[in-house]
């Protein structure tokens, strides 16, 4: 059974080879052994800029000898001092060799300041190893119901593990609500028999945007360690290739390999922490894979820190995530409309919604209806982007009560908020918004 738990590792890693096409450290390496200069300096900017010491140190040679650049003493001084800073200890004999040879090295040391002003938000991304080390989750809300899911049987019997990554809302009742799946492995896999768990859950309070990660595991204690040596020996080869992909700074293996190395009941856990032995090495290789550029590895690092007291920190990482990724483009636009948002946060967060809703994200679409409803006062747009929602899910509860309140006439108002109500009751969520909505409505004709 470990056999195949084995081989869907390295399927995926090594055949599926999704990671080939997605910039990283190691494709901008690739293309700068390639001399395709101009894509190795353009992608190594951006990783230098999420606080990647690596890629600061290859700039640095890039600006040196005119690679992809104009030639650059002070910029070549500059990133090698920064990579120094960064960790790279080599990095600090380059740049003294630099300065040493410029005619100006007072020069080249205003520049360094000027470079570490304006790369300011790149050093508080520097300080995450630490800060993931230590976050706590400031979260107030307990389980009070649970469900186990159930094992899919095929994937129990061929010793296949994984995890899935959701996020959703809690109501007023404790009742889980608007689930979002943000990852999951192997796909498609164990999904479903976490979905008809969590919808049966009830947590202690009301909670918006709750992250789980739920890890299937088979581990076999006392069976697989009487096995582990020969099967450490047969895998050695393939998982090493696994390691060194990671250590060449593929991210996607890098974030994954994260996860294994964060379950130690996994049978994987055993064979790959042999050889990360620094106290937290999964918190290492999801900021590393973060710092090469991978969404999910820096949304799963701005959900640690939004959750702890490092809310700023936690924004900055969100903020990159939310390039790509829909729900990190809910989350920010949410943060931007905390506190009675002024013109340009609320801008900023309707951008930022209308681009995630346009791609079908409902919980975008909801709290899109609702700021062009409840702040922007916009009818015609919550009109719209209603409709998108409708047709996504025609008995969304919240979705409905978002039509009662934008309906024009009483009667039409008070047909959707009765369907509102009953498709809740059905899904057993939180109804107190929805009678209420509905006792104010018969206010106003008695």
């Amino acid at each position: 059974m470990f056999n195949n738990l084995i081989t869907w590792l390295i399927i995926y890693f090594l055949l599926g080879c999704s990671w080939l096409a997605k910039a990283d450290l190691y494709n901008a390496t690739l293309a700068y052994q390639n001399t395709n200069y101009q894509s190795a300096f353009d992608e190594f900017t951006r990783l230098a800029k999420l606080g990647n010491a690596d890629a600061m140190y290859n700039l640095g040679v890039m600006y040196l000898y005119g690679q992809g650049v104009d030639k650059s003493q002070a910029d070549a001084f500059a990133w090698f001092s920064l990579a120094k800073d960064f960790g790279i200890s080599e990095a600090s004999q380059t740049a003294q060799l630099v300065l040493q040879q410029s005619s100006t090295p007072n020069s080249l040391k205003t520049f360094l300041k000027s470079q570490k002003v304006r790369l300011n938000s790149t050093y508080r991304l520097g300080a995450t190893p630490s800060l993931l080390n230590t976050a706590q989750d400031d979260t107030n809300i307990t389980k009070t119901h649970n469900v186990l899911p159930e094992y899919p049987k095929e994937a129990m019997r061929q010793g296949v593990e994984g995890w899935v990554w959701l996020e959703f809302d809690v109501d007023a009742s404790g009742k889980v609500t608007n689930i979002d799946i943000v990852d999951s492995y192997p796909k498609h896999i164990f999904t479903a028999s976490l979905l008809n768990a969590v919808e049966k859950w009830r947590y202690s309070g009301a909670k918006n945007s709750h992250t789980l990660i739920y890890h299937f595991t088979t581990y076999k204690g006392e069976q697989y360690q009487a096995t582990f040596a020969i099967q450490k020996k047969t895998y050695e080869a393939q998982l090493r290739q696994n390691i060194d992909a990671a250590e060449q700074g593929v991210a996607q293996v890098q974030y994954y390999i994260a996860n294994w190395l964060s379950m130690k009941d996994f049978n994987a856990y055993q064979l790959l922490r042999s050889h990360w032995r620094s106290e937290n090495p999964a918190d290492d290789l999801y900021v590393a894979a973060a710092k090469n550029g991978l969404d999910l590895a820096q949304y799963r690092i701005a959900n640690v820190l939004l959750n702890s007291h490092s809310h700023k920190l936690g924004t900055l990482w969100l903020e990159h995530a939310a390039n790509s990724m829909d729900v990190a483009k809910y989350r920010l636009a949410s943060i931007l409309l905390q506190k009675e948002p002024h013109d340009t946060k609320l801008a900023q967060a309707i951008e930022l919604l209308e681009q995630a809703s346009s791609q079908g994200h409902l919980r975008s679409i909801l709290k899109l209806v609702s700021t062009h409803l409840e702040i922007s006062k916009d009818l015609i747009q919550a009109r719209k982007w209603l409709d998108k929602g409708l047709n996504l899910d025609s008995t969304h509860p919240h979705l409905l009560l978002l039509a009662a309140k934008l309906a024009k006439s009483s009667p039409q108002a008070k047909e959707f908020a009765l369907q509102s109500l009953q498709e809740a009751q059905q899904r057993r969520w939180n109804t107190h918004a929805i009678t209420q909505f509905l006792k104010e409505l018969n206010h106003k004709h008695n």
